[in-house]
């Protein structure tokens, strides 16, 4: 897949919002301006990987969107999840969405660039699907994405994480070596481990393991 064909796709999906849908028993509105949570293969990967996971006291999803991830952290059973987006239309849609889900309540939403506004805490989870690649702006998304937005998240997570925080981060490879995190979190102090991968016809697609030296 070419980074143009993905974003004529994602295109179609801009054109529908807002819409609900529900994604492992989650009910989800993606609002105007919301990255897709039903969008390509990383986000039911993703998905599915998070819920084998062992649960954790406390969480963050990194650019949470509609709030899925969050939700997904909270469904595993981790205590304190919060949820943080660059975008304020997701983080006003991702609160929305835990009035659809009360079960998995409460679950803190805050916009916020990275983790500028973030109150200095250590998480035990962290997960983080960023944007792959600079973006044009649609679904509120950092125009810093790929290799400029993971430069901006290691600089930063050191002082939110021990040396048993789990990072969870997925990558799909059309996208380019230079986009992907294990070409660069080993700059910053972290060693990385590939926990799985899948292919189909876009390529080969993996979630690493992210942790401190």
């Amino acid at each position: 897949m070419s980074i143009a064909k993905r974003e004529q796709e994602l295109s179609y999906y801009l054109d529908r919002q807002p819409y609900r849908t529900e994604l492992d028993g989650i009910s989800l509105t993606i609002a105007k301006n919301v990255f897709p949570s039903c969008f390509g293969i990383t986000s039911s990967f993703f998905g599915n990987f998070i819920l084998q996971q062992k649960p954790a006291a406390t969480a963050l999803d990194m650019g949470c969107g509609s709030g899925y991830f969050a939700f997904l952290l909270k469904k595993i059973g981790c205590e304190t999840v919060l949820g943080v987006d660059f975008n304020s239309d997701a983080v006003k849609c991702a609160t929305e969405n835990s009035g659809l889900n009360p079960s998995l309540a409460p679950i803190a939403f805050i916009h916020s660039d990275l983790f500028n506004d973030v109150l200095l805490t250590t998480f035990d989870i962290i997960v983080f699907n960023f944007n792959y690649y600079p973006s044009n702006g649609d679904f509120g998304l950092n125009d810093d994405g790929g290799r400029q937005i993971l430069q901006r998240f290691f600089s930063q997570v050191s002082a939110f994480c021990d040396s048993e925080t789990r990072i969870y981060i997925p990558y799909s490879e059309f996208v380019g070596l230079e986009h992907d995190p294990k070409m660069i979190c080993q700059d910053f102090g972290f060693t990385y481990e590939i926990m799985t991968t899948t292919v189909n016809e876009t390529g080969e697609h993996c979630i690493y393991k992210i942790m401190k030296q």
